[in-house]
């Protein structure tokens, strides 16, 4: 928020407000950058995480670390975060928010169809249910395949890399989109994926899956050899199959599955559907329901 000194009689900003503005959106972009370094977090923030990661241990409850941390891991990417990501199901997120609030942390469910949130002296977690969308649902395949490694000194389980990538597939937006973070994620492994897993979860939205397949062969011409090249003619033949035989329904839309703001028109003004499922999954005490 501007300060007195910096706004001038007319309420407007001073040109000296103006350029400190300025430098720090330089500053912040300079933050944000991807680049290949280790995880660097204020001490107060990391205590808090560290805090955090112990108290679920020592609850039982089944949860996975993913997003800023499980990124690192998989991909040697480290971009600052302000908040820690913890993947539980709706059933076990009563019990991991009542371990937070024994442990010290306030807590608040934020959305009951996917988000709940706890925080310790101005450091936040996101505990995540479900998604905005209702697409990939959280339940025990989402933590096949976890592994276990340290972050911030704590041993936990990392939601698994496909599971990342089906989530991210439609984070899609005006204002963030995850396509670089797939195409880093498949370079990491080389393509080395469950395929079929990945496919699996995205189920009746298997398009969004061969978009990013072919952003990665556009990003990467030189390494065809990641890609899954048979699934990915086999989603083109899918393609050409349905472009014969389209949807009847004329007014059949996915967009807001990416991007419920950009494509507010099309479905408040145009009339067309809104197939985000957004029904709450918890009450507001984090019980599944």
């Amino acid at each position: 928020m501007a300060s007195n000194q910096d706004v001038d009689l007319k309420g407007q900003l001073t040109e000296e407000a103006r350029l400190k503005a300025k430098e720090k959106e330089k500053e912040d972009l300079k933050q944000n950058l991807t680049r290949e370094k280790r995880p660097q977090l204020p001490a107060e923030q990391s205590r808090v995480y560290r805090e955090a990661l112990n108290v679920l241990n020592e609850s039982g409850v089944n949860y996975a670390v993913g997003a800023a941390f499980a990124r690192y891991v998989y991909t040697s990417i480290w971009r600052q975060t302000k908040d820690l990501d913890i993947f539980v199901k709706p059933a076990d997120l009563r019990a991991a928010l009542d371990a937070l609030r024994q442990g010290g942390f306030e807590t608040e469910v934020k959305d009951r169809s996917w988000l709940a949130k706890a925080w310790k002296d101005g450091s936040f977690l996101d505990l995540i249910f479900g998604t905005g969308h209702g697409q990939v649902p959280i339940d025990d395949g989402s933590f096949e395949g976890s592994h276990q490694e340290k972050v911030l000194g704590v041993p936990v389980n990392l939601i698994p890399i496909e599971e990342m990538i089906a989530s991210a597939a439609y984070v899609a937006g005006r204002n963030r989109f995850d396509g670089p973070e797939i195409a880093h994620l498949i370079h990491s492994v080389k393509g080395e994926l469950d395929w079929k897993r990945i496919l699996n979860r995205m189920d009746n939205n298997r398009e969004l899956l061969l978009w990013h397949l072919v952003l990665f062969d556009f990003l990467y011409p030189g390494h065809p050899d990641y890609l899954p090249q048979k699934l990915m003619v086999r989603l083109f033949n899918e393609a050409r199959k349905r472009w014969k035989t389209p949807d009847h329904d004329p007014k059949a839309f996915r967009g807001t599955l990416l991007d419920p703001f950009s494509y507010t028109v099309d479905v408040e003004d145009w009339g067309y559907e809104d197939r985000r499922v957004s029904e709450p999954l918890v009450d507001k005490q984090g019980n599944m329901l």
